[in-house]
């Protein structure tokens, strides 16, 4: 792809979403808000002359490690920062290119983010893109909130003491990573072993089995005595989960 068009339909992009392109900053009341100041974002353009795309396919590294390089080695910090958007743009022996991204996540969700990229295609390719939405009163109740916290989404928050005297682990120098691999067979078997038992009317989806799989085999390795309550969360797109739902096209975090 030439680099200027890219550039320039990048610029185009930007003018809908122009938030990338500013800075936070703390205002009066202390409330986190982004500064849209056009201070812009920050493209990296690297080469990797030495190795083609499917050469770098061919060393089956581990997904859950980029290849060092590829991604941006600037480090957006999660606290006030000018730079809330980092590109890097990397081209191979072959003439193929790899774009990587780096956001600060006050900004966005990766929803957000991926509509961006896909949005930023369409101008690259003179199409008409889906507008984002800026509005964050989207997010405002429109009834009074519920006064209490409901059971499942409550965490008990460690005393003073036992947060004071909480060992942090050291970070290990070399981190090993596996991919498990589940087939549809695999998928089934997990939903119909854990459906067992379950009262008439409910029913357990694919992912609630398979986190629930991952998720016993976790506190296994970890030894935990089987008295102790433990949690597993994890975060979800909430613009269609809504009453009323937000459209897709938000752009922030949802």
């Amino acid at each position: 792809m030439n680099i200027q068009k890219l550039l320039a339909s990048l610029e185009d992009v930007l003018n809908d979403y122009y938030p990338l392109a500013g800075t936070l900053k703390n205002s009066s009341n202390g409330r986190t808000i982004i500064d849209c100041n056009d201070r812009g974002v920050q493209f990296i353009i690297a080469e990797c002359s030495d190795i083609t795309i499917s050469q770098l396919e061919e060393k089956n590294w581990e997904h859950a490690v980029t290849p060092h390089g590829l991604m941006p080695q600037t480090i957006i910090p999660n606290k006030i920062d000018p730079i809330l958007f980092i590109i890097q743009y990397t081209t191979f022996a072959d003439g193929s290119l790899a774009l990587s991204f780096s956001i600060h996540h006050q900004i966005m969700d990766v929803f957000g983010l991926f509509t961006f990229i896909e949005n930023w295609g369409r101008r690259a390719r003179l199409e008409p893109i889906d507008p984002p939405i800026h509005d964050r009163s989207l997010l405002k109740a429109r009834d009074n909130p519920p006064t209490y916290v409901p059971f499942e989404f409550f965490v008990r928050k460690p005393t003073e003491s036992k947060f004071s005297n909480a060992l942090m682990s050291p970070v290990s120098t070399s981190v090993t990573t596996k991919i498990f691999r589940f087939s549809h067979d695999d998928l089934k078997r997990l939903r119909d072993y854990y459906s067992v038992g379950i009262p008439n009317g409910s029913w357990i989806s694919t992912n609630d089995a398979l986190v629930a799989h991952i998720w016993r085999a976790v506190i296994r390795a970890r030894n935990i005595d089987l008295d102790t309550e433990v949690f597993s969360s994890f975060s979800l797109d909430g613009r269609n989960r809504l009453n009323p739902p937000i459209p897709k096209s938000y752009y922030g975090n949802v």
